[in-house]
């Protein structure tokens, strides 16, 4: 059963609906060839008027998400249209940040090594421009976090390949989520830095190999960045749960 959603105010109906099936679809709740209950029955759910849920799947259907099956009503058949639609930065949780590296693991090595072979003297300046901006960002999360998308990004665009750009370009958001967790120590601003600008390196040496490895290590970094992270973070919660504030209270410490 879909819960009813809480409307944004000026926000449009449709568009909130769109947004929460978008959202539904991306945590598995409604999955490829599900079938939709009934526009009333959606409506009331929803706790929104029937117009409403109608212009909403005409969303869906314009975009080639939903198709209105005779005898079996309105099915999900394409679920990638949605994924542009979905706010990631809602998916925090330590398991998803896990994914999400593995997924760069993947992913990055081969961009960077395209790059080495493809990059041309415009897109290697673009790439410089990045490492140049994260440099004055440094101690500022957010807009560090911003330059080493935009870093991943222009290698994407100097690799050649469209698909890889556009798929960089839609997981940016959710790339954000674990990089947050990758800037908690200070330091770890200048060492990503540095893997950024020995990848460079290897893309205007265009040497395939050498950028994969430095994009590697690179992804090494990160993970065990965001393992340190979550440690603390794990440390942080245990230190202000209220059992250990009591502990705490009953045992002093003896100076």
């Amino acid at each position: 059963m879909l819960a009813k959603i809480s409307i944004t105010r000026n926000a449009s109906l449709s568009k909130s609906i769109v947004h929460e099936i978008a959202r539904l679809v991306a945590i598995g709740k409604i999955k490829p060839g599900d079938k939709f209950p009934p526009e009333s029955v959606l409506a009331e759910q929803m706790g929104v008027g029937r117009s409403s849920i109608r212009e909403a799947f005409r969303v869906f259907q314009i975009l080639g998400v939903t198709e209105a099956k005779p005898g079996r009503g309105t099915i999900l058949v394409n679920t990638a249209p949605l994924f542009a639609l979905t706010d990631w930065s809602e998916f925090t949780s330590t398991e998803l940040i896990n994914d999400i590296v593995e997924a760069r693991f993947m992913l990055e090595p081969l961009i960077a090594a395209m790059a080495a072979k493809r990059a041309d003297a415009a897109g290697i300046r673009r790439i410089a421009e990045t490492i140049e901006a994260g440099r004055r960002a440094i101690g500022n999360e957010a807009a560090s976090i911003q330059t080493a998308l935009d870093f991943h990004t222009a290698v994407a665009d100097a690799s050649g390949n469209q698909t890889l750009l556009l798929a960089t370009r839609l997981l940016r958001s959710l790339y954000f989520e674990s990089r947050r967790f990758s800037r908690r120590r200070l330091e770890n601003y200048e060492t990503l830095l540095k893997d950024h600008e020995t990848i460079l390196a290897a893309i205007r040496d265009h040497n395939p190999k050498a950028a994969r490895a430095a994009s590697e290590k690179h992804m090494q970094h990160g993970f065990q960045m965001v393992l340190d992270s979550t440690e603390d973070v794990a440390q942080d919660s245990k230190r202000k749960a209220p059992g250990a504030r009591k502990a705490r209270a009953r045992n002093p410490r003896k100076t």
